[in-house]
């Protein structure tokens, strides 16, 4: 005899940073969650990333002189940004999206879209951390970019600039002033940026114990389930979800399922620009000659963030599709970079080596709301390097939408029928 489908409020799909905070924004409101995850809880994206909440990364990816310089990139597979050569229709159409936002105009219009929503994610995330007594090393101690190249110093400077009057705190440092506050770094660098506004945690320990409070607050999650199939009605609502774990019948699905977000819409008919981005990272035991404060090695486009015992480099976006393999050149690319920087730095006591699917659209802005095609689903994806930053957020703006509130932030900018 078949099992009737289990009625739910909100069925969350996806167990990373994102749908553990759209959980419990809607556990916290009084609703009935059920959240199921293919593999484990913060198991993806959310485990190795640098554990970075960046403000200052309110500018979209896609930039003005972007397209000549991943052209080059694209020649070379220890590049900070790699393609991998296809004429696969799907990334071509995605290719020819990104392209064309690489311009002034749409650049602008991502900084206002993405400063709004930033403009509370470190109190935020820092009021839930400590409501909790969540030990996850959380620091509010920002984020110094430095260079060894004049132009590119130059460049993050009118980054700088453009993003100040949204609320993105930060000031140019020189030479002497790097390396007074950061004194193990190489002689060769020739300025900075620093960024007040940033903070850092232990991204695993945060999207972990924040998950374990869930259970006490009602929430049912089912981890190692898939799901198998959407059936809608005819006006396109989700009336059935049908899982590895059975059936479920919820008033409102919360899509947030990271880098396989895509497959999904596409059964709802939802055809959204997103690609894979792999990220990758190496985290190490502490050793002598880091830096206090996180660190973003302009040039190379590489992270560091060091922590009580351990400290990681984290870098580079690969789009190759959805494949977790380590390319062991791009990992190396990562440690040649962070030697340039930093001459103390030994590939030594490395704890684990790490790769992620980083879900990025085509126009690097999330996607957060729903379509006119599912009206009870709602989209919570696409948060390219910033699930960390925008996770509490997103939670925060998923609930009021579900309660049917007005959004604390414009969603327009966010929407999946954007596109």
């Amino acid at each position: 005899m078949q099992r009737m489908a289990e009625r739910v409020q909100d069925l969350v799909i996806g167990g990373g940073v994102i749908g553990v905070n759209c959980a419990h924004a809607l556990a916290d409101a009084g609703r009935s969650v059920v959240l199921i995850e293919k593999g484990d809880i913060g198991g993806g994206c959310s485990h190795g990333n640098a554990g970075w909440l960046a403000p200052c990364h309110s500018l979209p990816i896609p930039a003005p002189g972007l397209v000549s310089q991943t052209l080059k990139w694209m020649l070379r597979g220890d590049s900070p940004l790699y393609i991998k050569p296809t004429l696969h229709p799907v990334m071509l159409a995605w290719l020819w999206r990104f392209f064309r936002k690489c311009n002034r105009n749409a650049a602008m219009k991502g900084l206002v879209a993405l400063s709004a929503l930033h403009r509370e994610v470190v109190p935020a995330t820092q009021d839930l951390i400590a409501r909790y007594g969540i030990d996850c090393q959380f620091q509010h101690r920002g984020n110094l970019y430095v260079f060894r190249d004049e132009k590119n110093l130059e460049k993050a400077e009118q980054e700088r600039t453009l993003m100040e009057p949204y609320g993105i705190a930060s000031s140019r440092l020189t030479r002497e002033e790097v390396l007074q506050r950061e004194p193990m770094l190489a002689p060769s660098i020739c300025g900075g940026i620093f960024y007040d506004v940033d903070a850092d945690f232990v991204p695993d320990q945060f999207v972990k114990a924040l998950a374990g409070h869930l259970p006490g607050m009602g929430v049912r999650l089912l981890t190692g389930v898939t799901v198998n199939g959407l059936i809608q009605s005819g006006n396109g609502h989700v009336v059935i979800v049908k899982t590895s774990s059975g059936e479920f019948r919820p008033e409102t699905v919360i899509l947030a399922a990271g880098a396989w977000s895509t497959a999904l819409a596409r059964r709802l008919g939802i055809r959204i620009p997103l690609q894979a981005g792999k990220g990758y990272s190496i985290t190490y035991a502490s050793q002598p000659g880091m830096p206090s404060v996180p660190l973003n090695l302009g040039d190379v486009k590489v992270g560091v963030t060091p922590w009580a015992n351990t400290f990681r480099l984290a870098g580079t976006m690969e789009l190759a599709g959805l494949q977790l393999a380590i390319n062991q050149k791009r990992v190396d690319a990562i440690k040649r970079g962070a030697m340039q920087y930093l001459p103390h730095f030994r590939d030594v006591d490395a704890l684990e080596t790490w790769t992620g699917m980083r879900p990025l659209c085509s126009d690097s802005l999330p996607i957060i709301g729903s379509s006119r095609s599912a009206p009870n689903v709602i989209f919570a994806t696409g948060h390219a390097m910033l699930g960390m930053t925008q996770s509490v957020i997103t939670g925060r703006l998923v609930m009021e939408l579900v309660l049917g509130q007005p959004p604390s932030v414009p969603l327009e900018a966010f929407s999946p029928d954007r596109f």
